[in-house]
């Protein structure tokens, strides 16, 4: 140790950046990063450096300056380094530690959720989305221990029992019998309101120290069958309902997507007029009879019905939940797909001009609105948002006009107003189709239930 440094030392996984200068025992210089002016980053523990490296890095602080001797085996061995390291070399290398860091584990990579491994698990596999996991952890802020706790949940439902994001994005990260330590900023946590319960102020940046205990892993689609895909199903659509009844849209739109991710059939089916369309001029004499392979397929018609229709209220229902988060744009996607199955779906069809009418698109919500008085004609709900639509593209134009009048009255080219004659009958440009009364709000309360 040349300079001593202070805190404590990286460990396996963490991220370390470090300024070098490696040279011969006879003092020869192959390298150094100093003459780039560029640290060195590189991850601890993944052989990304020579063996000796990654083992006498972790012993290093912060701002310590020490010089590292690796032996050949420790090094490039027998076969050295051409043309600047020979074979069977030791090598002498003087590191400057200037920082280290755990693992971002945030999806978008802003440093808000950061891992770094006390205790490595075993095996090669991490849990994935909709695994069932068995967590214990203490959670502290400024050194003041907080929480201690033992769950078992599922991964993506964490938040229904109070498990925060970061936790959960972690997790995604860790191995069997894994420790850590996770700090988790507070957009990853409690956000700016903290939690009153558990005296975490808003604002505050969490310390957990996290152990993955075991986990059940969660199957993929092409694991599963067509029994356990419906079953798979049917819980993500229970678990939607009750989400959205407690008025966590969010969660209720992930789980209804779960529905169609798992039934939907993968890649669509060519047509068998393709061949058709292709050049008439080809010359059919250069190819080679090909023998026609028929592949047959296992027809369900019980899991082809009970699987249309989950899609169709998977869809629907997803239409439903992004409209109560104003999102029209993905609330009018989810009705179409769902209208390509069923096209006379009444709450999708429903859906549909409710989500173009949060876009401002008043004119195709209307049309819309009056696809569903062609499959229910007595529909007043639809009838009266009819009526809302032309009074609000009616307003529009009243305001436009207006406008424009406003604009030409500033000028000097206005023409001479023509005497008024009171009695002639004024022409009548309204909608005869449009409210008398002009009223712009609903009669009946829209139906916001969800398919079942």
């Amino acid at each position: 140790i040349l300079t001593e440094g202070a805190g404590d030392t990286p460990t396996s996984g963490n991220t370390v950046k470090v300024h070098y200068t490696g040279r011969l025992l006879d003092g020869t210089v192959f390298d150094s990063s100093k003459d780039r002016d560029e640290l060195f980053s590189f991850k601890v523990g993944t052989g990304q450096v020579i063996k000796g490296w990654d083992e006498g890095i972790v012993t290093m602080k912060r701002g310590e300056v020490a010089i590292l001797t690796c032996k050949s085996e420790y090094a490039y061995g027998a076969s050295g380094s051409p043309p600047k390291i020979p074979p069977n070399a030791t090598l002498e290398f003087e590191v400057e530690m200037h920082d280290f860091f755990g693992e971002d584990c945030s999806e978008a990579q802003d440093g808000g959720v950061v891992k770094t491994v006390i205790a490595p698990g075993t095996g090669l596999s991490n849990p994935r989305d909709g695994a069932v996991v068995n967590v214990s952890w203490s959670m502290s802020h400024l050194d003041r221990q907080l929480e201690k706790r033992t769950i078992k949940f599922m991964l993506g439902d964490g938040s229904a029992q109070g498990v925060v994001a970061g936790v959960e994005a972690v997790l995604l990260k860790m191995k069997k019998g894994e420790v850590a330590s996770v700090t988790v900023k507070h957009p990853y946590a409690y956000g700016h309101v903290g939690n009153a319960e558990l005296a975490v102020p808003g604002g505050a940046d969490l310390v957990y120290r996290l152990t993955l205990e075991d986990f059940e892993q969660a199957k993929y689609k092409y694991e599963m069958n067509n029994a356990e895909k419906l079953e798979f199903a049917e819980k993500a659509k229970e678990m939607g309902t009750e989400y959205f009844k407690a008025g966590k849209y969010e969660l209720a739109a992930k789980k209804y997507k779960q529905i169609t991710e798992f039934l939907e059939p993968e890649g669509e089916e060519i047509d068998d007029n393709m061949d058709d369309d292709m050049d008439d001029d080809s010359d059919a004499e250069d190819k080679e009879p090909v023998e026609e392979k028929k592949v047959e397929k296992v027809v369900d018609p019980d899991y082809n019905k009970k699987s249309a229709e989950l899609i169709v209220a998977g869809f629907s229902n997803q239409a439903l939940c992004y409209l109560k988060l104003s999102q029209g744009m993905d609330a009018f996607k989810a009705c179409e797909s769902a209208l390509k199955l069923d096209p006379s779906n009444i709450k999708a069809l429903f859906r549909r001009g409710q989500a173009s009418e949060m876009n401002q698109e008043f004119e195709e919500a209307i049309g819309y609105y009056k696809a569903v008085l062609e499959v229910d004609p007595k529909n007043t709900v639809a009838a009266n948002k009819v009526k809302f639509c032309r009074n609000k593209i009616n307003s529009y134009k009243a305001s436009e006009r207006k406008k424009y009048a406003n604009m030409f009255e500033r000028t000097n080219f206005k023409e001479e107003e023509p005497v008024k004659d009171s009695n002639k009958i004024k022409p009548d440009f309204s909608d005869d189709e449009a409210d008398d009364e002009g009223s712009t709000e609903e009669e009946e309360a829209v139906p916001q239930d969800i398919e079942v």
